[in-house]
């Protein structure tokens, strides 16, 4: 068992642990985190990536041991494994541990993630283009930094965003955009039905 998965059934409970079965091609281990706000919520999170110290600027020093996570609403079903609607998470999140550990990079918040190049849209569902990495916002409580061994391991949520979000927190920077986002309801839960925080310039009349 990992020192993460151990520290977690400390801050969760172990019936709420779990390890989310490895399918062939995985570049890291993942784990499944049974929580409740005020509804059910079902977190994945990566199971290793924070053991990568990574080559953080000297002003960011302290944030090298990271973990990232998608945050799954009740309805979101991950057994449905053929589904593209669903699946998608299980293959950005793998794509996105390998990215920065084969690359000797470094995620912190406000890093963005194009979905493909050029950008295209999540799913059928998921008209989002790209991902924006943020501290958790719903989930600021329970996935505080966590002390595992000498090191303190911070989470990171993967939140999908349109096209135009990611040009205006570019143009904003990252500090006055995720005030924006959050003013406006935006959070880390995964949702089909979430409308971008810009309005449209166009108008029917």
């Amino acid at each position: 068992m990992s020192e993460l998965k151990k520290a977690f059934i400390q801050r969760f409970g172990e019936n709420r642990v779990s390890d989310y079965p490895s399918q062939d091609g995985d570049y890291i281990d993942l784990l499944k985190i049974e929580v409740e706000k005020k509804f059910p919520l079902t977190i994945l999170c990566t199971n290793g990536l924070s053991l990568y110290n990574m080559p953080v600027p000297e002003r960011y020093k302290g944030l090298e041991n990271n973990e990232i996570f998608f945050c799954l609403p009740g309805y979101w079903d991950l057994e449905d494994k053929d589904n593209p609607n669903m699946n998608w998470p299980l293959k950005v999140i793998q794509k996105l541990a390998e990215n920065v550990m084969e690359n000797q990079l470094w995620y912190g918040p406000g890093h963005t993630i194009a979905n493909g190049n050029p950008s295209t849209q999540v799913s059928e569902t998921m008209k989002q283009d790209n991902f924006l990495l943020a501290e958790p916002i719903v989930l600021e409580d329970l996935f505080a930094p966590l002390k595992v061994g000498d090191k303190e391991v911070r989470f990171l949520a993967i939140i999908p965003i349109y096209h135009r979000e990611f040009e205006r927190k570019m143009h904003e920077g990252y500090p006055k955009w995720i005030k924006k986002f959050r003013a406006r309801n935006g959070n880390e839960i995964l949702d089909d039905y979430r409308h971008s925080i810009y309005k449209s310039r166009w108008k029917l009349f």
